[in-house]
């Protein structure tokens, strides 16, 4: 590894603040894939299964939850493109849990309070996941809140109705 020095350009250029845009700038213009609405939805959709498939308990709950809030919705009247965002904060309001361990997600047995506690921060780390993508950050905060209760003894912030938005309490 001769020549790869601190002094040399290689490790300016791994440490300058502008990297994250000069590797977006070096993608070629014909691989960039742009994320349409249908694109989008697919992409929530993916996730979806992939966090469902995490753990046998949960299959296809993502899917229903999604269904739901827009049945919601629908009977609240709302536009179209508040029930699509309903649908992907719906799909996606589980992401979080890929950072619980299995081991706990699948125990057949009663979980102990250790246990408990690092299921409750699942809400969390989905507003943390969701927060980091442009397209999902609008409801992230939605999202995340879907264990909160209207009588405040929910989590992870234990908020109440009169705290939440709209989507946050139909997708609680």
């Amino acid at each position: 590894l001769r020549g790869l020095g601190r002094e040399d350009r290689l490790w300016r250029d791994l440490a300058s603040p502008d990297l994250p845009q000069r590797i977006a700038d070096a993608e070629p213009e014909e691989r960039v894939i742009p994320a349409d609405e249908p694109r989008l939805d697919r992409i929530a959709h993916a996730f979806a299964l992939v966090v469902d498939a995490k753990s046998t308990f949960t299959y296809h709950h993502s899917d229903r939850v999604a269904d739901a809030a827009v049945a919601i919705g629908k009977t609240m009247g709302l536009s179209a493109g508040e029930q699509l965002r309903l649908r992907r904060a719906g799909l996606l309001h589980d992401i979080g849990k890929l950072a619980v361990p299995n081991r706990i997600l699948d125990k057949p047995d009663r979980l102990d309070d250790a246990e408990w506690a690092i299921v409750k921060k699942h809400p969390f780390y989905t507003y943390e996941i969701l927060e980091r993508v442009p397209v999902f950050s609008e409801f992230a905060l939605d999202a995340s809140a879907h264990h909160e209760r209207m009588d405040g003894k929910g989590y992870h912030r234990g908020l109440t109705g009169n705290e939440l938005s709209r989507d946050a309490r139909i997708l609680a």
